[in-house]
């Protein structure tokens, strides 16, 4: 009798074992998700505020409009500042891209920032390309291909 009552004592521990990893497998999947909306957040909020230094700054408004239309009047001062905005612009869509491939997130900050003028597609290719990481670089140019694709089409 008394292994009966172990034999079920036994069996009664072995399924609440397994409902408490049930339960705490669905919270760190509920906590993985909410971490990774976090991250996806902040991540685009950086690209918004970086672009927010664009329209805050109207020194720098007109030094990224000329930039993005390739203005060789630039000094070299401001063909630097051009270049560290772009700079720091494609890394963040860069961490966008990182942090998930598939991101329409990266897609779509990439593809707005390289249709916004000739400038910027000189910028990639002079300077961009050797900045970025490869896998990236690879995504940019398909990017660029479709749209030329499409401009062909």
């Amino acid at each position: 009798m008394i292994e009966y009552v172990s034999l079920i004592a036994q069996i009664a521990t072995g399924v609440a074992t397994l409902a408490v990893a049930i339960f705490l497998s669905a919270q760190l999947r509920l906590q993985h998700k909410d971490s990774a909306e976090s991250t996806r957040a902040g991540l685009t909020g950086g690209i918004v505020q970086w672009i927010g230094v664009m329209i805050t700054d109207p020194g720098f408004t007109s030094i990224y409009l000329r930039g993005i239309e390739g203005d060789a009047t630039l000094n070299k001062e401001e063909q630097h500042r051009f270049n560290v905005f772009m700079v720091s612009y494609f890394l963040r869509i860069q961490q966008l891209w990182d942090y998930d491939e598939k991101s329409t997130d990266a897609l779509t900050y990439a593809n707005i920032i390289l249709d916004t003028g000739p400038g910027v597609l000189s910028w990639y290719h002079d300077m961009g390309r050797f900045v970025l990481k490869a896998g990236f670089v690879e995504y940019i140019d398909e990017l660029i291909s479709k749209s030329a694709d499409k401009a062909d089409g």
